[in-house]
């Protein structure tokens, strides 16, 4: 079974080598096609955009490499059907199960590979390559790829809300403040056009106030400026706001607390947590469930081609399902680890179910 097991891989990284290649070229030409006005528009030198291309690599791999398994699975063991193998290999008392094996293997090594890479080198590579098209072919400011907005500062007695950060400027934009007494009661509640740093403590300008007095009546005032009792100084407020793709698994779980100590709802990076979790087993999945296809369809009369239509359909699938469990998620409409595993579960009791119907 030894030799058998180093034959199927053997055939299986032939094929997967060239789809993995055509996968990486196809996504080249999808980026190049997406950003040919934006690069003739700042005409970028051929040596930044090779080096554009190159730290976008891995995330093209991140994505390639799925595919490739599930294509290379069908195909390789396709054309050994084409050839009689299975046929000899099934009369020989060879189950689909055995013949899956060094493919499954495969795609748990890959999905070991992927997690390991989506730790270290998809963020880099996401986040470099972001500074690369913005600042170095745009010629942006670095302070442009950061966002600073929607900032949220929570107290035992009271919520700021902030909506823009200006650190230039070193101004709050649209500042609103509410306060409520121990029994929860609103007491307060300030709304600013804008806040401005002055040695030691924030200015408000523009001012609505409404106050609660001990009556229990609201009074409405305006004011041009007013002191506030915001306690944090410009350099609190200048935080880097990255995007989940641009975060590890670690990085993520401490940006979901920071949200959370901030009062603030993390369910879309929640979602986010449990997919980076999540999405690399799709490798072992696809593996799984290349097998029994290639196993089961008929390999001549156009055998190869429906494997290819049939890779293809099965990674369409995938992908739709899998990014609506994601949106149904971010709108707060499943809990996030439904959809972050959602396709997994479904798509991998698919394998398991028709791996087990072919080996019977």
């Amino acid at each position: 079974m030894r030799i058998l097991d180093k034959y199927i891989t053997r055939e299986f990284l032939k094929v997967f080598t060239l789809c993995v290649f055509g996968f990486i070229l196809v996504f080249l030409l999808v980026e190049l096609t997406d950003k040919i006005k934006y690069y003739f528009e700042h005409n970028p030198s051929g040596w930044l955009m090779l080096k554009y291309f190159l730290v976008k690599l891995p995330g093209y791999l991140y994505f390639a490499i799925p595919l490739g398994i599930l294509m290379a699975g069908m195909l390789s063991l396709l054309m050994m059907a084409r050839n009689s193998e299975i046929i000899a290999m099934q009369a020989n008392g060879i189950d689909a199960l055995s013949i899956s094996r060094p493919v499954a293997v495969i795609g748990v090594i890959a999905s070991i590979l992927m997690f390991f890479a989506n730790e270290t080198v998809i963020p880099w590579s996401n986040s470099y390559s972001e500074y690369i098209q913005n600042v170095e072919i745009a010629g942006k400011s670095d302070t442009t790829l950061f966002k600073k907005d929607q900032i949220w500062i929570r107290s035992k007695d009271s919520v700021t809300f902030v909506k823009k950060f200006d650190k230039p400027a070193r101004t709050l934009e649209h500042v609103s403040i509410v306060r409520w007494d121990p029994e929860y009661h609103l007491t307060e509640r300030i709304f600013a056009d804008k806040a401005k740093w002055w040695n030691d403590h924030w200015m408000l300008y523009g001012v609505n106030k409404i106050s609660r007095t001990p009556e229990g009546k609201f009074e409405v005032e305006s004011l041009p400026s007013m002191r506030s009792s915001l306690q944090k100084p410009p350099d609190n407020f200048d935080r880097v706001e990255k995007i989940a793709k641009e975060m590890t698994l670690t990085q993520l779980g401490e940006y979901i607390d920071k949200l959370m100590d901030e009062g603030q709802s993390p369910t879309r990076y929640l979602v986010d947590w449990h997919d980076k979790l999540a999405f690399p087993l799709v490798c072992l999945i696809m593996a799984a469930l290349g097998v029994p296809f290639a196993v089961k369809v008929n390999p001549r009369g156009g055998g190869v081609a429906l494997g290819l239509g049939l890779s293809l359909l099965t990674a369409f699938s995938y992908w739709v399902v899998h990014t609506i469990f994601i949106a149904l998620g971010n709108g707060g409409y499943i809990p996030p680890v439904m959809a972050g595993w959602g396709a997994n579960v479904i798509f991998g009791l698919t394998a398991t179910i028709l791996i087990l119907q072919a080996g019977t």
